[in-house]
């Protein structure tokens, strides 16, 4: 078996944000910390600060407070210890990136953010991928590409019952930080390339989800031979939302229309194509 199931587990303690950092810095007592969901306490001892609520705690030196004040990133502290929330690995850079209190954060890859947020906030942005997608209660749902989970966990809360692959463990422990993404518990992650996965699933589902990162990233999620994939998984009648974003748009490419057309030989039948956003299939 090319994949294993994730044990997906939220980790205990505290998100600092650069706001939460700058409440720290000004000597307040409270904070706002999870993205501003939860407020816990804070005490000042020498060059270091004690967060403490929910029965936990745990320090932070001041100067990686500091340093977090002025960036657009994130700091957990839990009981032994405090890091940003970020992994180097395989050449590659994740973070999860601030855009605001009670907004759900975003995840960059080498720069590149994998959510929509000029204009929207990447949860709102979800549930617009899980409603063209038809996400019913009572669906089985396979969602492409977990990333933070957030149309998973959308589609969970819709009552579906969800599947979801991700091919990078270091993106599954960057949403396990994450409090917008906790709600991932309740799906079944499957930590495999989606190439191999689609393969040895035994499974066919109501709806798919296909968000996969941006073309230069994974430019085989975008084939034909992968979206033959994707049909063999999708019931008859069953509907599939696939994102595209429009990449080249401002050069003249028309990649929506190359993409229309490999899921047309797939066997796939068109139902709508959202310029610049994205796909609506169904199965035949």
């Amino acid at each position: 078996m090319r994949y294993r199931v994730f044990n997906f587990s939220p980790k205990r303690g505290f998100l600092l944000s650069p706001f939460s950092a700058r409440g720290i810095l000004e000597g307040r007592s409270e904070v706002p910390v999870n993205v501003g969901l939860e407020i816990a306490r804070v005490y000042l001892e020498g060059d270091r600060a004690k967060v403490e609520g929910r029965g936990i705690g745990g320090y932070v030196d001041l100067s990686l407070v500091e340093r977090l004040a002025g960036s657009d990133r994130f700091v957990f502290v839990h009981e032994g210890g405090s890091y940003f929330v970020e992994r180097r690995e395989g050449g590659r850079y994740y973070k999860l990136r601030y855009l605001g209190e009670r907004v759900s954060p975003t995840l960059e890859i080498d720069g590149v953010h994998m959510h929509n947020i000029v204009g929207v906030d990447p949860w709102s942005d979800a549930l617009r991928k899980i409603s063209l997608a038809k996400v019913r209660r009572g669906d089985r749902v396979l969602d492409i590409c977990t990333g933070l989970g957030y149309t998973a966990i959308a589609s969970l809360k819709r009552g579906a019952s969800v599947t979801t692959v991700e091919v990078s463990w270091d993106v599954l422990w960057i949403a396990e930080h994450n409090p917008f993404s906790w709600g991932l518990a309740g799906a079944k992650v499957l930590l495999g390339d989606a190439w191999d996965v689609l393969d040895e699933l035994g499974e066919v589902y109501d709806r798919i989800i296909h968000d996969p990162p941006v073309f230069s990233h994974a430019g085989m999620l975008y084939s034909g031979d992968f979206y033959k994939k994707l049909y063999r998984r999708l019931k008859p009648g069953g509907v599939l939302f696939h994102y595209t974003g429009a990449p080249g748009r401002r050069r003249g490419v028309k990649f929506q229309r190359g993409v229309v057309e490999r899921l047309r030989r797939a066997g796939f039948r068109i139902l709508r194509v959202v310029e610049g956003y994205g796909v609506v299939a169904r199965r035949i």
